[in-house]
């Protein structure tokens, strides 16, 4: 068995290949191109002609290197950064460091470690897209509330009256009416008549929505320099502009990522929990896609939704698990939020934790540990979410315990 540890950079990766003995066959360095990897499997099969027998560790799971070796059916583990800069302390305490010798160490460490670490399993090429969508649309979503919180800041400044008339700033309809005027002395020098009718080319149907921009609106305007007006307009016209774009391109990631859910099985099984909408629903499907579990204690552990236990002694302690998918315990904790609405069970036990004295993150927490147990059910049985089912499983559990039937 051959152990192989990459080290990756932009442009190069080095490799150090080892043996069960841990003794140094090769060390080298490549360029990082298809090349390069057909160099490196070249060195790999100088020593081992079987790919099944080799473990490569890398510290990037999403590297195109990855792709090229599972192909090939090379066993590839990652390893977390965290994790051996851990071990580099341990082996070398002077701290001195190079890529060769990351190489080494990472090769050292699945040597030692590799039986209680997990090889990476790609998934078949839709739930590999959907899942790859959903992490881009977050990075989208992630700059439009950068670009939302500049835009904020700007109106603050020169046009407050526009945070007051508007429910939110990102709003598509708020952004196409801040694109068409640029101050509060524009939008007074309406007519009520024609207010209203750009309003509903912009998107304002409602009534009290109406009410509320018309009462914003009607304030004075603020004695405000006029250097300042001008120059703020600009950047408030190019914050707009970005967010405009950003607004569609998310629209545009949401249809293909409802029309994959749709053609794919079981693919929208998670759409049936109470305020789970395509988005929510196809995080959950891909998370229970890509890893499959033993129990649902497992996948409580993974995503960090169940605390940890350290025990010393006579000493005990439970704190928060930090190491664990932060993309799965995010999915959880939005879906425990959006429960609070529409599901009975979910709003009794968050008003339950909240009189235990613990803060909202944490009972949103503990409601997501109910709801990977509930999913961990739904996703093994293929079976729709049933809140009445649900309701009866803890009315079932409560009357089976032992100190209801005493107390009965």
């Amino acid at each position: 068995m051959l152990f192989i540890g990459v080290d990756l950079s932009d442009k190069t990766f080095d490799s150090c290949i080892s043996n069960s003995s841990g003794d140094v066959l090769a060390v080298n360095k490549f360029n990082f191109d298809d090349d390069g990897f057909s160099d490196f499997v070249y060195k790999i099969n100088q020593h081992e002609s079987d790919n099944k027998n080799c473990i490569i560790g890398l510290e990037n799971p999403h590297s195109r290197l990855v792709d090229f070796l599972i192909q090939r059916e090379y066993n590839v583990i990652p390893t977390h950064p965290n994790s051996i800069a851990k071990y580099r302390e341990s082996r070398i305490p002077s701290r001195a460091k190079s890529d060769p010798m990351d190489a080494r160490l990472i090769a050292d460490y699945i040597r030692e470690h590799h039986k209680s670490l997990r090889l990476i399993n790609m998934p078949d090429d839709t739930i590999r897209e959907l899942s790859i969508l959903l992490e881009d649309r977050d990075k989208l979503v992630e700059q439009k509330v950068r670009f939302s919180n500049q835009l904020t800041s700007t109106l603050k400044e020169y046009f407050p009256q526009a945070l007051d008339a508007f429910g939110s700033v990102t709003n598509k309809s708020a952004l196409e009416f801040l694109a068409r005027f640029d101050t509060h002395q524009e939008v007074k020098a309406l007519s009520s008549q024609k207010l209203d009718d750009v309003l509903a080319e912009c998107g304002f149907f409602r009534t009290d929505s109406k009410e509320k921009f018309h009462s914003a609106m009607s304030k004075n305007p603020s004695a405000i320099s006029q250097a300042v007006i001008k120059a703020k307009i600009r950047l408030k016209n190019a914050l707009v502009g970005h967010l405009l774009l950003l607004v569609q391109q998310i629209e545009d990631y949401d249809k293909q990522v409802q029309k994959i859910v749709d053609e794919t099985p079981n693919g929208s099984i998670f759409r049936t929990l109470p305020g789970a909408d395509y988005i929510l629903g196809a995080r959950l499907f891909v998370l229970y896609s890509s890893r499959e579990f033993v129990s649902a204690s497992e996948a409580q552990a993974f995503w960090g939704t169940c605390p940890y236990t350290s025990r010393s002694g006579s000493m005990v302690t439970v704190g928060f698990r930090r190491g664990c998918n932060h993309f799965g315990r995010n999915t959880f904790h939005q879906l425990a939020f959006c429960s609070l609405k529409s599901s009975q069970w979910s709003k009794k036990q968050n008003a339950k934790k909240r009189k235990e004295g613990k803060h909202s993150n944490h009972a949103l927490r503990c409601i997501a540990n109910t709801w990977v147990k509930i999913t961990y059910a739904m996703w093994r049985s293929k079976t729709p979410y049933d809140e009445s089912k649900h309701l009866a499983s803890i009315a079932n559990h409560i009357i089976n315990q032992p100190a209801f039937i005493l107390g009965g």
